[in-house]
């Protein structure tokens, strides 16, 4: 047999034999697991074209001087050598590109199996379940599960003493509570009548209760008293003080006072407006038999113990005494020379300003809120206070809300400064104050 046959022979049988071994590992492609480009038209040729292998045995026929018989062996001895041998011998044969691809391939995939080299692999790259990677698959980024229910934030709690039983005057604090205002601006607001009248405004000077309703007049009393006290809102801002006589008595003036017994309910309106009213006749206290009624007004006058009354119930009393045989009549607080000042107004505690400014705020504005309800509703208003109250439903009540709902404050933090300085000045003149007290700090808009 001629020797170039038998090169040619041994040399496809080498060839034969590298595609076997190589057929037991992956054979994608080098460039698709090591991120390399794909093959060229050179590299590709390689394998495509049969004449390549015959040129390339050719060219190995001239190149070669040694024994035939040498590769022969080798050939021969493959199955019985040891695997690590093979793989010698695969490298020395695997000469072609696509050779060595599949060698690097085989090396590359072992190496992955590794669990350590697979840790090192990713050791520098971003993880965690966001992270599609093949050891830490992405976590799905779709909640099957309905959300939790969204909780209001929690109500801010107040306490709110009132200046008298329940009555129209305060109807904006009422319809607001009815309305659900307060709720809906993050309130929870606790109101309740007071046990005695002179205490409402001095429970929030000593840090009892938050808030608290009564006159202005009253507040200039307490604040020169040195009691940490200021307006922050008005509910009504009209006078609702006046003197109601009964009509036997003959009394239509400060001056027909004189030894008549003149009634009072709370200290201001001993030892401010009664005391007021006498100076501007030059009298005095001395001049009149003073006495405390307390909460018994109706009783004290229709039961004949006093002969005139200086009280806040100037449109609902006189009906009130009508239904029980006791005629009377009213001498308005500013016919008789007293300043026209606010009715009633919201006071709280100076020193605790800051920290309840924002829950203050809020509730005047739900008193606004429920203010501009009743003029817009007047009519559903009354039913609902006196749905909710029982006991305002009475002919005395109906008839004076009217006249209490036309003094309602519209804009209940608005301050008038100038009337707060009129009163002062005019208190400090007639010697009911010691000192004089600027209008910022009697009353503030707390907005």
């Amino acid at each position: 047999m001629p020797m170039a046959l038998r090169r040619r022979i041994l040399v496809c049988g080498a060839l034969s034999l590298v595609l076997i071994v190589g057929s037991a590992y992956p054979t994608q492609p080098l460039y698709a697991q090591q991120g390399a480009g794909a093959p060229t038209i050179e590299e590709s040729s390689v394998d495509a074209s049969p004449s390549s292998a015959d040129e390339s045995a050719a060219n190995e026929e001239q190149a070669s001087s040694g024994d035939d018989t040498s590769a022969t062996d080798d050939i021969e001895a493959t199955p019985d050598t040891p695997v690590e041998e093979v793989d010698k011998q695969d490298s020395t044969i695997a000469t072609t590109p696509r050779q060595r691809a599949i060698k690097q391939s085989s090396q590359t995939t072992s190496s992955n199996e590794d669990p350590a080299s697979i840790e090192e692999a990713y050791q520098n790259h971003p993880s965690g379940p966001g992270v599609d990677t093949p050891t830490l698959p992405a976590a799905p980024s779709v909640v099957m599960t309905p959300p939790d229910p969204v909780l209001p934030p929690p109500l801010t709690q107040l306490e709110l003493v009132l200046d008298w039983h329940p009555s129209p005057r305060h109807a904006a604090l009422l319809i607001a509570d009815a309305l659900g205002l307060f709720a809906q601006h993050g309130l929870d607001v606790t109101m309740r009548p007071p046990a005695d009248p002179d205490i409402p405004a001095k429970l929030v000077a000593a840090s009892r209760v938050e808030l608290a309703l009564t006159d202005q007049v009253t507040l200039h009393q307490l604040v020169d008293e040195g009691k940490p006290l200021v307006r922050v809102a008005t509910l009504v801002e009209l006078p609702l003080t006046a003197l109601v006589a009964r009509e036997e008595s003959g009394i239509d003036s400060a001056l027909s006072l004189i030894d008549q017994r003149v009634g009072y309910s709370d200290q201001a309106g001993h030892d401010i407006i009664l005391r007021a009213i006498l100076d501007e006749e030059h009298l005095n206290l001395s001049h009149v038999d003073a006495r405390d009624v307390h909460f018994s007004i109706i009783s004290a006058m229709s039961e004949g113990r006093i002969d005139a009354i200086v009280a806040g119930a100037r449109f609902s009393l006189p009906r009130q005494l009508a239904d029980l045989g006791v005629a009377t009549h009213v001498l308005p607080l500013e016919e008789l020379g007293f300043p026209i000042h606010d009715g009633l107004v919201m006071v709280a505690n100076v020193n605790h300003l800051a920290s309840q400014r924002s829950a203050i705020n809020r509730l005047v504005a739900a008193v606004q809120e429920a203010t501009q309800w009743i003029v817009a509703h007047p009519d559903e208003a009354w039913q609902i206070m006196v749905k909710q109250q029982p006991t305002m439903d009475s002919a005395a009540n109906a008839e004076a809300w009217p006249d209490i709902r036309r003094r309602l404050a519209l804009r209940p933090g608005a301050v008038d400064v100038a009337r707060y300085r009129r009163l002062e000045h005019y208190l400090w003149e007639h010697g009911l104050v010691d000192s004089l007290t600027p209008p910022e700090t009697l009353a503030r808009d707390p907005g």
